[in-house]
């Protein structure tokens, strides 16, 4: 085979990778889950890949794994060791995973569907679909969204954002602090969309702001402010509820 095409070749081959983990750990081949796996740039090169998101089956941990590419063009597994950083249990709970259920606005219910597909470093991505039925409205809008993760502590009653808390501030915060984590998502690219009948369109300035809270989000839909510094205030806030479809 010309080497260029080798070369072609052998990525293909990191979906069988899965066959060389569990066979380095002498574990089952079903053992091993790469359905939320991703590459970490920074530990990746040349001739060698890693792998974060690998969830082992039998204990849900998830792994970093090492790949580097032989000579004769094998990916051999190096390695790998267990993330277990609360950011990233997170992150891997939310990657690749669909949530439904109503969004309300103006007396509006819309059915909606949310899948989460990209989740690293705090940052979040993915879609959004929002329709009605053609009897209250026919609207519908398919769009891309993408924000990120803000861990929230509660001071004084009212939750605030770990970047906006000084850090001496943060460091004198008592251990047992309630915290929440807020996902911000913005629409960002318009798919497909269809205008309810009423003559209301779909604006792309909308910012989801969503609670976890144990298998749901839930939270409002508004218009951010046009400048940074005003302030949380939004207008015309909407509110939503998504479960997790399992």
């Amino acid at each position: 085979m010309h080497n260029k095409n080798r070369i072609y070749y052998c990525f293909d081959l990191i979906i069988c990778s899965v066959v060389l983990l569990t066979t380095s750990v002498q574990a089952d081949t079903q053992s091993v889950d790469f359905s939320k796996s991703y590459v970490i740039p920074e530990k990746s090169g040349t001739n060698e890949v890693t792998l974060g998101g690998v969830t082992t089956v039998w204990d849900n941990a998830t792994y970093s794994v090492n790949f580097n590419l032989n000579a004769d063009y094998n990916l051999v597994l190096q390695g790998g060791f267990i993330q277990d950083s609360p950011a990233e249990v997170l992150e891997q709970q939310l990657r690749n995973t669909k949530w439904q259920d109503i969004y309300n606005v103006n007396d509006d219910n819309f059915t909606t569907e949310l899948k989460i597909v990209v989740v690293q470093d705090g940052y979040v991505g993915g879609e959004i679909i929002h329709s009605e039925g053609v009897e209250t409205g026919g609207g519908y809008l398919h769009a891309r969204v993408t924000g990120d993760i803000v861990t929230q502590f509660q001071i004084n009653g009212q939750f605030i954002d770990e970047d906006s808390i000084l850090a001496d501030t943060l460091a004198k915060l008592p251990l047992d602090t309630l915290t929440r984590h807020l996902i911000r998502i913005k629409r960002v690219r318009g798919l497909q969309f269809i205008n309810d009948a009423d003559g209301s369109s779909w604006s792309q300035n909308r910012e989801y702001r969503l609670i976890l809270q144990n298998n749901t989000l839930v939270g409002s839909v508004g218009i951010p402010n046009d400048t940074y510094g005003e302030g949380e205030a939004t207008s015309e806030n909407g509110n939503i509820a998504l479960a997790l479809v399992k």
